[in-house]
């Protein structure tokens, strides 16, 4: 079976019976990656009354969890990762953002609700095949960034979590079929400038 992740974060809204949906699609990597997103989610839409989710995590979707946030059980984090599962999603977290109208929606209403909250969410989301990736945390000066930009571009990786300081700290996220490339250029650039790598590894 082919799994597909996101390209980029997308949303979509929705209202019912005077509630509004909001539906969030985040890419992530991992169960720590979609904690921090849903973190930073709930923070920015802290006024909410609900902030549902589910995520799917792995290459064949090993990790999986849902929550329905004070909504009645069953009805909003399952039919979230429904729809997620339907598409074959994986590497993915979705929060539905819920500002209550007055209007109860009653059990159906509310499974309904979520699930086609995601689904508009899907349907306007740009989907790749989805791959299995390893990540590198890497400090570097400022002369060697542009190179490292870049080269991940050349290796179609991903850079993020940027820290500029006295030197520039990242996460650089490679597909795994480039790896030994990346670790020859990481490597060239450890003994000639100041670069120092090393592999990140997380706990789901």
């Amino acid at each position: 079976m082919m799994y597909y992740m996101l390209k980029s974060t997308v949303n979509a809204e929705i209202k019912i019976l005077r509630s509004q949906f909001i539906a969030m699609l985040y890419p992530v990597s991992n169960s720590e990656e979609a904690r921090n997103a849903l973190s930073e989610h709930t923070k920015r839409y802290a006024d909410a009354t609900h902030n549902c989710y589910a995520y799917l995590c792995g290459m064949n979707q090993e990790t999986s969890y849902y929550a329905d946030a004070g909504e009645p059980g069953g009805t909003a984090g399952k039919p979230i990762l429904n729809a997620m599962l339907r598409h074959n999603l994986t590497n993915t977290l979705a929060v539905v953002t819920r500002y209550y109208g007055g209007i109860k929606l009653g059990v159906k209403g509310l499974i309904d609700a979520y699930g086609e909250a995601v689904e508009a969410a899907i349907a306007i989301a740009e989907l790749i095949p989805a791959r299995e990736y390893q990540e590198f945390v890497v400090s570097c000066d400022y002369h060697v960034f542009d190179s490292l930009k870049y080269k991940a571009q050349e290796l179609e990786a991903s850079i993020s979590e940027i820290e500029y300081a006295v030197e520039i700290c990242l996460v650089l996220s490679v597909p795994c079929e480039h790896v030994s490339r990346t670790l020859e250029f990481l490597d060239g650039y450890a003994q000639h400038s100041r670069l120092n790598y090393k592999q990140k590894t997380t706990k789901d």
